[in-house]
């Protein structure tokens, strides 16, 4: 530990944390039954939705790059309180959205919260013994999946009795309480007395826009077109020039040796990969196809949500936190392929379950046990066990960026395929079988990545 236990109340802590990424999580997951009603709202389509949920994603995991290091330097209270800051005033004005452009503004202020798992994580790192950190873990965990699966739920209510504005509005009261609750019980961390690199921060997140832009116009403009294609060349481009900033500086962004380690460049690989499919279908596919009318079940938010949003939130909101304590004993490598062989069968299963609401709501409850529970405790707790000694921001916050880029990059690249198979505003079902095709491509590939990790000999937890 590296502040003094008298100093902090653990559970107080807890409780700041928790809000504070409940309400990050609300905002990624309680909009999943309000997407119909957001576009017809704002005279739009479900795929320019699903481009709003990809503008929050992306910028919260450029926020994954910058804040967790950022919070090395001058501290993790001030971190979290600026960001939820941030949050809450995109939550205030995606209430009062006339039109998509401005709900696009306003999710991408949100956005500012996408290290607030990774921050709390190290929070917990920091003033917690190793035999409580797997619990802690995950609890905090538990939530950052879906608040026990209420979150969807009510959302499905309020989109069904007030619209999708209500859900905005709530969102913004928990991020005010969470504010308070930061500055009252979250202690401050030890500083390293580093400078923060801006100039490699400001390189790195224009490549991962440039690279990020293609892989989500790719589906529907043509991955060769001439903007997607542009796009891509300017990320790719930047990548060397963003090694050439980096080696120069005395306080990099990201020590360059780290990237050669298999810890650090397979996990965040792993995360990646296995939230551009699990997280994707559970957030916006199986949403989608249960609200449509013509390919799906033509369920009302409130439906949708008790269906195919809350069992999976709610099985890992009562099992992740024993995952977080099993983990340190059975290793975390274990247990995080456990999670992936699940999410792997389970998404190839839905493939024949798109015509069967109750085939498709049991394979979605158990993703609650492989993803929300395994897979993402696992994830979440090796961000910290192989971060470089030196700089223990580093890899948390780039495994946040992975988590929400992962997630940004499968929505964009899956709501391009399911809006692609909708000519004339009639469903081809076609779309989503091959969204959910493309998902079990990406998840194999998560699997196999994990297998890169390293053991950890002299760790206090099994790797």
């Amino acid at each position: 530990m590296t502040l003094a236990a008298a100093r902090v109340r653990p559970p107080l802590v807890l409780t700041a944390l928790l809000v504070a990424v409940a309400s990050f999580q609300m905002n990624a997951t309680m909009l999943s039954p309000a997407i119909d009603d957001m576009a017809k709202s704002l005279s739009t389509d479900v795929g320019t939705i699903g481009l709003s949920a990809t503008v929050f994603l992306f910028v919260a995991g450029l926020a994954g790059v910058v804040l967790p290091r950022y919070s090395d330097i001058i501290g993790r209270r001030r971190v979290l309180f600026g960001s939820i800051a941030v949050m809450a005033t995109g939550s205030l004005i995606a209430t009062v959205a006339p039109n998509v452009e401005t709900l696009m503004i306003g999710r991408a202020l949100q956005g500012a919260c996408g290290a607030t798992i990774s921050l709390g994580i190290l929070t917990l790192r920091d003033i917690l013994p190793t035999a409580q950190f797997g619990r802690y873990l995950g609890i905090l965990t538990a939530v950052n999946s879906g608040v026990a699966g209420v979150d969807t739920l009510l959302g499905g209510v309020i989109t069904d009795t007030i619209g999708f504005r209500g859900i905005f509005g709530l969102t913004f009261a928990l991020e005010v309480i969470a504010v308070a609750m930061i500055a009252a019980w979250v202690p401050d961390s030890a500083r390293t007395g580093a400078r923060m690199d801006w100039r490699g921060a400001a390189v790195i997140c224009l490549a991962l826009l440039g690279i990020n832009a293609w892989l989500t116009l790719g589906p529907t403009m043509g991955w060769f077109a001439t903007w997607p294609l542009t796009c891509l060349l300017v990320g790719l481009l930047l990548l060397p020039l963003f090694w050439l900033v980096e080696r120069n500086q005395a306080d990099p962004l990201l020590p360059l040796r780290a990237l050669r380690s298999r810890g650090v460049w397979g996990l965040l690989l792993t995360t990646f990969c296995t939230m551009a499919s699990i997280f994707a279908v559970l957030t916006f596919v199986y949403p989608t196809l249960a609200q449509n009318a013509t390919a799906g079940f033509a369920y009302d938010g409130t439906t949708t949500a008790l269906m195919f949003l809350m069992p999976y939130a709610l099985a890992g909101w009562l099992l992740a936190p024993m995952a977080g304590s099993w983990a340190p004993r059975i290793g975390y490598r274990n247990m995080l392929r456990i999670g992936l062989v699940g999410n792997l069968l389970l998404i190839a299963g839905t493939i024949f379950a798109v015509n069967s609401p109750w085939l498709l709501f049991a394979l979605v409850t158990l993703m609650g046990v492989s993803y929300a529970a395994c897979a993402a405790t696992a994830l979440n707790g090796m961000g910290v066990i192989y971060a470089p000694r030196e700089s223990p921001g580093i890899l948390p916050g780039l495994n946040a960026t992975m988590f929400n880029l992962g997630a940004s990059v499968g929505i964009g690249v899956l709501s391009g395929l399911v809006a692609k198979g909708t000519p004339d505003g009639a469903t081809d079902p076609a779309g989503f079988t091959t969204a959910l095709v493309v998902a079990t491509v990406i998840s194999a590939a998560a699997l196999l990545a994990s297998f890169v990790l390293p053991g950890k000999p002299g760790s206090v937890e099994k790797v």
